[in-house]
C-alpha cells in the first residue's frame, strides 16, 4: 500500500441478521457486560487472561473483528452492533463506542475516550431539547495506525486519518489528515510526523486553541438539514 494516500475504510451496514446470529450477539453480550468488562485490566495479575476472555466475546458481538484485537477493562460499545475493529487494535479502558464506528488496523486508544456517531437533535427552539429525539447516525472512521490519547471525545461524522495522533484530551470536531498531530479543544493541527509535509497555511500552533462548552461543541459539527433522527444515545 501507497504511503502517500489514505486507505479509505467506509463503514456498511451488514445483512440482517438470522436468529441464530443474533443469539450469539446477545449471549455474547451478557457474558461481556455481566462479567468480561469487569475483569482486570491487562497489565494487571490475571491481566492476560481476562484480555482474552474480552477478546473472545468481542468477536461474537462486534461486526468485524480482527486478530489480536485488545478490548480493555471497562470499555462499553452496547451489543457491539455497528462497531467495526481491525487487527491488532485497541479499544481503550473504559471507553465509551456509540456506534456505527470503524477502527482500522494497529489503532492504540487510551483509557476513557469517548466515540460518539450519534448526537441529541437541538434546532428547534420551541420544543425542549430532551423531546426533540436524536440526529440520524454518522459514522466514525478511525484509519489504521492511529494513536488516541486517552479522554479524548470524537463527535459523529469524524475521520481520523492513517499514521495520526490525537493529543490526550482532544475534542475531535472535524476531521483529522493523514499523518498529523492534533490536540486541543477543538482540536486542531500542531504538526506533521512525515518530512515534507506542509501545514495548512492557517494552522496556528503558537496560539493556545479556545475551549467549548458542550454546546459549542455540538455547534462545530456539520449538520444534513436532511438529517433524521437516531437512537443509539441513552
Amino acid at each position: 500500500m501507497s504511503t502517500d494516500a489514505a486507505p479509505r475504510h467506509d463503514v456498511e451496514s451488514r445483512p440482517e441478521m438470522g436468529s441464530t446470529r443474533r443469539a450469539q450477539r446477545l449471549a455474547a453480550a451478557a457474558a461481556y457486560l455481566g462479567v468480561g468488562r469487569h475483569l482486570p485490566w491487562s497489565p494487571r495479575p490475571g491481566g492476560r487472561m481476562a484480555r482474552r476472555a474480552r477478546a473472545l466475546t468481542a468477536r461474537w458481538m462486534l461486526d468485524e473483528c480482527g486478530v489480536d484485537v485488545n478490548i480493555e477493562h471497562g470499555a462499553w460499545f452496547g451489543s457491539g452492533k455497528g462497531v467495526r475493529v481491525g487487527d491488532r487494535s485497541d479499544i481503550g479502558m473504559d471507553a465509551l463506542v456509540i456506534g456505527p464506528v470503524h477502527i482500522g488496523a494497529d489503532v492504540m486508544m487510551g483509557p476513557r475516550c469517548v466515540l460518539l456517531a450519534s448526537a441529541h437533535e437541538t434546532r428547534r427552539v420551541d420544543v425542549p431539547m430532551n423531546q426533540q429525539g436524536f440526529r440520524e447516525d454518522r459514522p466514525i472512521v478511525i484509519e489504521d495506525d492511529v494513536w488516541i490519547g486517552a479522554g479524548c471525545i470524537v463527535l459523529p461524522g469524524r475521520r481520523i486519518g492513517t499514521g495520526s495522533i490525537v493529543g490526550a484530551g482532544s475534542v475531535v470536531v472535524s476531521d483529522v489528515p493523514p499523518w498529523t498531530v492534533v490536540a486541543g479543544n477543538p482540536a486542531r493541527i500542531v504538526k506533521k510526523r512525515r518530512t515534507g509535509d506542509r501545514l495548512p497555511e492557517a494552522v496556528q500552533v503558537s496560539v493556545p486553541p479556545p475551549v467549548l462548552d458542550a454546546a459549542e461543541v455540538y455547534d462545530a459539527v456539520p449538520s444534513d438539514p436532511a438529517e433524521g433522527t437516531g437512537s443509539q444515545l441513552p
